[in-house]
C-alpha cells in the first residue's frame, strides 16, 4: 500500500472515530435531558400519591422505557418492522410533545407558586390541583397541536426587482416534509393539493424532504407526478437528507421530479437558482458540495440569484438577491420558537437585510418529533417576483 493511500486510511479512520464521538456524546445528552424530563414529571406523580412500593417502581419503569423509546423506534425501523415502527414512533413522539408541554406548563406554574411565597400571598393549588391543571392543559395543547400541524397555510410574498425586464415568475417553496414513518401519503396528498391550488412556474425544496428515518421512499416520490410546474422543480439537501443516507434521499429526489443542486446554478425562465448542500454532510462523512461562490460562476451582477440553502445561515460575501431556507420549523411548538432564534438569529418569514438582500425562512410543512404545532402553523410559501416597471 503506498504512503498517500495509507495516509487517507488513517484520515478517514480518523473522521470516523471522530463522527463515532460526537455522535456519542450528543445521543448521551439527548437522553440526560429527556430522563430529566421524565424526571420532573413523575416526580410530580410521587408527591401527588401516596407512597408505595409499587408506585415507586412503576414510576422508575416508566421513566426508563419510555425516556428509551426513541432508541426503540430506531431499532425497529432498522429491522424493517413497519408496522411496530409506525405505532411506537406514534406513541413515542406523542408522549415527547405531551411532556414538553407538561413540562413548561409546570415550571410555569412553579414560578407563579414560587413567587407567591415570596409575596407572602396563598397559592390557591394543592399538589393534587396542579398536578390536575398541568396535565389537562397540557393535553389540550397537544390536541390542539394535532390540529395545527394538518393546517397548512399559504404563505404568499411579492418582490419586486429591476432585474426582471418584464413580467413576473412566482415560486413554491417547500420545506421540511420529513416524509417517512409519521409523514406519510395522507399528509403528502394535502401538500400536493396545495401546489396545484396555487400553481407555482417552479418548486423548490429547501430540504429535510425525507426524514432520518425512512419509509417506502419510491411510493411516496410517485404523488409529486400530480403536478408538474411548467418551469420545472429543483431541490437542495437538508440535514435529514444526510441522516436518512445521501444516497437514498437523492434517489428519491431525482424520482419525485426534482433537479438537485448541489453547489450549482441553473438559469430558470428569468431568474437564476443556486443550490448548496447542508453542512451536515461534513460530520456524516458524507460528500458535500458546499462551495457557493464556484456555484455562482455562471451567475452575473444582473441576474436575481435566489439561492437555496437549508439553514438560514447567511455568508456576507455570497452575492444573492434572495435567500430561501428552512431548518427551524419556526420553533414547531412554542415556545421553541425563542431558541431557534437565539441559535440562528433569523425569524421566520421576510426578512430585509441591511444589504439590500432578503432572506426568507420558511416554517416548513412537516413536523419532526412530537406530530404536533403549536403556533408555528406549517406553510407551503408562494414567493412572486415581478418587474419594477412592469
Amino acid at each position: 500500500m503506498g504512503l498517500k493511500n495509507k495516509n487517507i486510511l488513517m484520515t478517514d479512520d480518523r473522521q470516523q472515530l471522530h463522527w463515532s464521538s460526537a455522535m456519542s456524546i450528543f445521543l448521551s445528552l439527548a437522553l440526560l435531558i429527556y430522563g430529566s424530563m421524565h424526571l420532573y414529571a413523575l416526580s410530580k406523580m410521587w408527591m401527588t400519591f401516596p407512597h408505595s412500593y409499587g408506585l415507586g417502581l412503576a414510576l422508575i419503569l416508566a421513566g426508563i422505557v419510555l425516556t428509551f423509546s426513541p432508541l426503540l423506534v430506531w431499532f425497529l425501523e432498522r429491522h424493517s418492522w413497519h408496522r411496530a415502527t409506525t405505532a411506537t414512533a406514534w406513541v413515542s413522539y406523542s408522549w415527547m410533545g405531551y411532556l414538553f408541554l407538561f413540562l413548561c406548563i409546570g415550571l410555569l406554574l412553579d414560578l407563579g407558586h414560587a413567587l407567591a411565597t415570596l409575596l407572602n400571598f396563598n397559592w390557591p393549588l394543592s399538589q393534587a390541583m396542579s398536578l390536575r391543571t398541568v396535565s389537562l392543559l397540557a393535553l389540550a395543547m397537544l390536541g390542539y397541536g394535532f390540529v395545527e400541524a394538518r393546517q397548512i397555510q399559504v404563505e404568499e410574498i411579492h418582490i419586486t426587482t429591476p432585474k426582471l425586464a418584464t413580467g413576473h415568475i412566482t415560486i413554491a417553496q417547500l420545506s421540511d416534509l420529513h416524509l417517512g414513518i409519521m409523514m406519510g401519503e395522507e399528509f403528502l396528498d394535502r401538500v400536493i393539493a396545495k401546489l396545484r391550488e396555487i400553481k407555482p412556474d417552479i418548486i423548490v425544496a429547501t430540504g429535510d424532504i425525507v426524514d432520518g428515518q425512512g419509509d417506502d421512499l419510491d411510493a411516496l416520490a410517485r404523488h409529486f407526478q400530480a403536478y408538474t410546474p411548467p418551469l420545472g422543480a429543483y431541490a437542495v439537501t437538508g440535514n435529514h437528507e444526510y441522516y436518512a443516507g445521501l444516497e437514498n434521499s437523492l434517489r428519491f429526489l431525482r424520482r419525485a421530479g426534482f433537479n438537485v443542486l448541489r453547489g450549482e446554478s441553473v438559469k430558470v425562465g428569468s431568474i437564476v437558482l443556486v443550490g448548496v448542500d447542508d453542512p451536515a454532510a461534513m460530520s456524516s462523512r458524507q460528500q458535500a458540495r458546499l462551495d457557493t461562490a464556484k456555484a455562482l460562476d455562471s451567475a452575473t451582477t444582473n441576474d436575481f440569484i435566489v439561492l437555496l440553502k437549508h439553514q438560514p445561515v447567511v455568508d456576507s460575501d455570497t452575492p444573492f438577491d434572495l435567500q430561501l431556507s428552512g431548518h427551524t420549523h419556526g420553533g414547531q411548538i412554542f415556545p421553541f420558537i425563542y431558541l431557534t432564534r437565539l441559535a440562528y438569529r433569523a425569524h421566520t418569514g421576510l426578512t430585509e437585510l441591511a444589504d439590500g438582500r432578503r432572506l426568507y425562512v420558511s416554517r416548513g410543512a412537516g413536523t419532526w418529533g412530537p406530530p404536533i404545532r403549536l403556533f408555528a402553523a406549517p406553510e407551503v410559501t408562494l414567493i412572486t417576483i415581478e418587474s419594477r416597471d412592469k
